[in-house]
């Protein structure tokens, strides 16, 4: 049975991720020390009094009694020595901390080298170190993502990492480069390793993160003016690996302390991912468009893209890559680990409403004249 109220450290805020897993923990009765970067910190704290405000209103599940967790704010950074704290907090933090999740990582929009190298490896490295010291540590928890994979193809298993890939990206580079941190470190302390998809919004709110890829998608296919029927870059017939935020947290709230999750990395993916054709099919279908018609080579469509202006009336030249990568993620382990929890990972079609129709709150309305670029920024 996991530990009740484990003194907890979480990184990663203002993610979406971050924020959902807070409240899981909250609502398992940890104590969380959320690490937050100072220009973060009135958010951070305005969103955890929030948070236990609203668990604490809501019906325990089965109507059993329950303890709500805490959360304070810690100013520091991942980047930094000793996370940026003094000599006494970091003693603190050693001597208390029972579990880590460490979901800090630089966003994928961002092309620069030095940054994702800064954050995703050397961040990583850095949270590894400290963990090492840790008296009493129970489990160190590693937000990777699937797509370390980079352009493998074929089944991939959770167990597997180096398989002589390349990569389409710097974020996939780096955060290959710290799973590898992360599992040398395994050999010391007990660790677990989560590789979600493509992390759309929130399943039953439709919340999303704004700027994420998944939102650049969606929003980019809902923006296309005058409602044309456009072409998919590629035939659209290979899975598109997309997974709900609130799985994804709920799945590391519950593994991340379960004894069987030791030692383990997990594929947080839909076990039935949709074709992308299937997946945009059903975007148009709640916003009011037309479907996607026909395909262009994906070589084409990458080119075509780079010139400036046309990404703003179609998806960002990355999505090409998603739209065309004939690989499927093994999920064996999540599922053997969430057994019996009632954690499953919702299939696209039971939510995709809930995202457009937040998108469309937003600010816009898909089905009327004006839902054009920059209608939601």
């Amino acid at each position: 049975r996991p530990t009740p109220m484990a003194e907890t450290l979480l990184t990663g805020f203002p993610s979406l991720v971050t924020r959902r897993l807070c409240r899981e923990l909250i609502a398992q009765g940890d104590t969380i020390h959320l690490l937050v970067r100072h220009p973060h910190r009135a958010e951070a704290d305005a969103f955890i009094q929030r948070s236990v405000t609203s668990l604490a209103s809501e019906p325990s599940p089965g109507g059993r009694p329950r303890t709500l967790g805490t959360a304070r704010t810690v100013i520091g950074d991942v980047v930094l020595m000793d996370l940026g704290l003094g000599g006494a907090d970091v003693r603190r933090l050693l001597r208390e901390i029972q579990v880590i999740y460490h979901c800090a990582s630089i966003h994928p929009r961002n092309n620069r080298p030095e940054d994702a190298e800064r954050v995703n490896v050397e961040g990583t490295r850095s949270i590894v170190e400290l963990a090492l010291e840790a008296e009493g540590l129970d489990r160190f928890n590693f937000l990777s993502t699937a797509f370390v994979s980079g352009d493998r193809q074929g089944v991939v298993l959770e167990a597997e990492l180096e398989r002589g890939q390349r990569f389409k990206s710097e974020f996939e580079r780096t955060k290959y480069e710290a799973e590898r941190i992360v599992r040398r470190a395994a050999s010391d302390m007990p660790v677990t390793i989560y590789r979600p998809g493509l992390i759309v919004g929130d399943s039953q709110t439709g919340e999303l993160s704004r700027g994420d890829d998944p939102y650049d998608m969606m929003l980019a296919f809902l923006n296309i003016p005058f409602n044309i029927a456009v072409p998919l870059p590629g035939r659209g017939d290979y899975p598109l690996h997309l997974v709900p935020v609130d799985y994804v947290a709920a799945a590391m709230a519950a593994i991340g302390r379960a004894p069987a999750g030791r030692g383990r990395t997990v594929h947080l993916t839909d076990p039935n991912p949709l074709p992308a054709r299937g997946v945009l099919d059903l975007i148009a279908d709640h916003g009011n468009r037309r479907r996607p018609s026909g395909s262009i080579p994906a070589g084409l469509a990458r080119r075509l893209l780079r010139l400036t202006g046309l990404s703003k009336i179609g998806p960002p030249e990355r999505f090409v890559d998603y739209f065309n990568r004939l690989v499927i993620y093994n999920t064996t382990s999540a599922l053997q680990l969430l057994d019996g929890t009632g954690i499953q990972c919702p299939p696209f079609e039971s939510y995709v409403g809930n995202l457009v129709a937040h998108l469309k709150r937003l600010g816009g309305d898909a089905s009327r004249p004006g839902f054009g670029p920059g209608a939601y920024e």
